[in-house]
């Protein structure tokens, strides 16, 4: 995996292996995540590998902000994640909104992305590939690929 650091000392830009080398991709495996005015984020986009299953890196890079974009934008709540009560309070300071955008491997046709965008009157706003969706069918997908 290549990479390109930004200034939270995360990767900003990684090259996975190409999508056509599929037989080691799993459907439901993440293959990239992009967030806006997420925490501590202005906009970071991570491409992973399709053996992700850690996140490292020394403190105060982020680790713990990706999980939960993971978490909320598969349609976890916060108060799985202990770190705030309100989904409004993920939003960055001074902004108004946020983005989580998840896409997922899907074995048998195009991937799946899912998209949640938070606005600071608590609500949020789904997408699956570019429809418009609710919490609950985000939900029964990620049952589905489970």
């Amino acid at each position: 995996i290549n990479a390109e650091y930004g200034g939270a000392g995360l990767p900003t830009n990684f090259s996975s292996p190409p999508m056509s080398q599929t037989d080691s991709w799993v459907t439901g495996s993440l293959v990239r995540i992009k967030l806006r005015n997420f925490v501590t984020y202005d906009a970071v986009e991570v491409s992973t590998g399709c053996h992700l299953n850690i996140i490292i890196g020394p403190n105060g890079t982020g680790k713990s902000t990706i999980v939960c974009a993971l978490c909320l934008g598969l349609g976890g709540k916060t108060n799985l994640l202990g770190r705030a009560r309100e989904i409004a309070e993920f939003i960055k300071h001074g902004r108004d909104k946020a983005l989580i955008e998840i896409e997922l491997f899907n074995k048998e046709g195009p991937n799946y992305v899912v998209q949640r965008t938070i606005t600071n009157d608590n609500k949020s706003d789904w997408k699956i590939n570019r429809r418009t969706a609710t919490t609950k069918e985000v939900l029964e997908l990620t049952r589905k690929l489970n």
